[in-house]
């Protein structure tokens, strides 16, 4: 089959891999594709704070938040500066009536021209 196996993924669906008692059969699907994942180095950021989170949520110990980030870098995800695409992200955002943080995933997502794989439902049918 000569589909292409790349795709825009976002944080809620990195987080929802990261996290045990988030992770099901189809988030472990998408990571096993052996897909090349792209992100806005945003990412990084949502990824940091939703680990935050979940700690101060109880949901996890720092020492747990600190594994998942080890095993985030492993995942091999290419992080992308949108550097002088702030114009293209805020017509996005209000085109779609998306926040400018999901408006970048889409933005990355058109540009590259891949589909971007989200947990938000609203992103995902994009």
């Amino acid at each position: 089959m000569a589909e292409n196996t790349n795709a825009v993924i976002d944080a809620s669906l990195v987080l929802a891999w990261l996290m045990p008692d988030e992770r099901g059969e189809a988030v472990n699907r998408i990571f096993e594709a052996k897909k090349q994942f792209y992100s806005p180095k945003l990412l990084l950021y949502e990824l940091i704070n939703g680990l935050k989170m979940a700690v101060i949520r109880n949901r996890i110990s720092w020492q747990e938040a600190g594994q998942a980030i080890v095993l985030f870098r492993r995942l091999g995800l290419r992080l992308v500066d949108q550097e002088s695409q702030e114009e293209k992200i805020l017509n996005l955002a209000k085109k779609l009536n998306l926040t400018v943080y999901d408006a970048a995933y889409a933005a990355l997502a058109k540009k590259l021209k891949l589909k971007l794989l989200s947990l938000d439902k609203k992103l995902a049918k994009l």
